[in-house]
């Protein structure tokens, strides 16, 4: 059975699996399912057609659930889905999507730190770290492994690449790259996330490319069309070099570039 503290709110038709523990002057809605193992440790308030997987932690004042932030929002009923074994601390907040079925989805093993925010319709990937007033607008899409440092923002529909690292206190209004590191207001891209690839194993070979990607891309002062030809030409074809050039050319708001250019 789960453990519900006696001034808690909890919604008759909630769906609470066994082993959830819900702390004081929570408030849970009865379109909310919560997995097993899930801890809600206080003052927390779980809304709207949410769906959460088991073993996630939430802290006080989390908000997940509530109305999208979108003047086009018009009652449509839409969706939070949040994997598993996630870490939401202070202040984190959530919302579903705008339009009617439309969802807001994290994956698994996320650390969202104070006062971060994933809007509607985001779709954010697994092991991602959301450091403290870190921000995602509508429509933004982050790829696994991922780090958005303190106080980093990211415009609406843009998307940021696996193992992709936005510095602290930087903007992007453009798409981030797998495997690269931005930095600054309409940020730049900097540099390639070494310390992340060779943390996750990744070869050495495979970093090689990466490199050589960033140097084409990012260096040489090159557009994307000419970028994209002199990468496919020099470059294996390694599964991290396909990765990062069908991104970019995948890309609808342009990538970052060196000189806070998009292309």
């Amino acid at each position: 059975m789960p453990s519900i503290h006696p001034t808690a709110i909890v919604d008759k038709n909630a769906k609470i699996a066994d082993g959830v523990r819900i702390g004081p002057y929570c408030v849970v809605g009865g379109d909310v399912e919560i997995g097993d193992g899930c801890e809600l440790v206080s003052h927390c308030n779980i809304s709207g057609f949410t769906s959460i997987g088991a073993g996630n932690r939430f802290f006080p004042f989390v908000s997940i659930g509530t109305e999208p932030q979108d003047y086009g929002f018009k009652g449509s009923k839409s969706f939070v889905r949040i994997g598993d074994g996630n870490v939401f601390r202070e202040g984190f907040t959530m919302n579903p999507g705008t339009k009617e079925g439309s969802e807001t989805v994290v994956g698994s093993n996320c650390y969202f730190m104070m006062n971060s925010h994933v809007a509607h319709n985001c779709k954010v990937g697994s092991r991602v770290i959301m450091v403290n007033c870190a921000g995602l607008s509508g429509y933004v899409e982050v790829g696994d492994n991922a780090i958005l440092s303190g106080l980093s923002g990211v415009h609406q529909f843009c998307r940021i690449g696996r193992f992709a690292m936005l510095s602290g206190g930087s903007t992007i209004s453009m798409d981030l790259p797998p495997f690269m590191i931005a930095s600054g207001r309409n940020a730049i891209v900097a540099g390639v996330n070494l310390i992340g690839l060779k943390r996750n194993g990744f070869s050495k070979e495979a970093i090689k490319a990466v490199v050589a990607l960033y140097k084409i891309f990012f260096r040489e002062g090159l557009n994307t069309t000419n970028a994209l030809g002199k990468a496919e030409k020099e470059l294996p074809p390694l599964p991290e070099v396909v990765e990062f050039l069908d991104f970019v050319r995948a890309s609808k708001r342009g990538i970052l570039n060196r000189r806070n250019e998009g292309r």
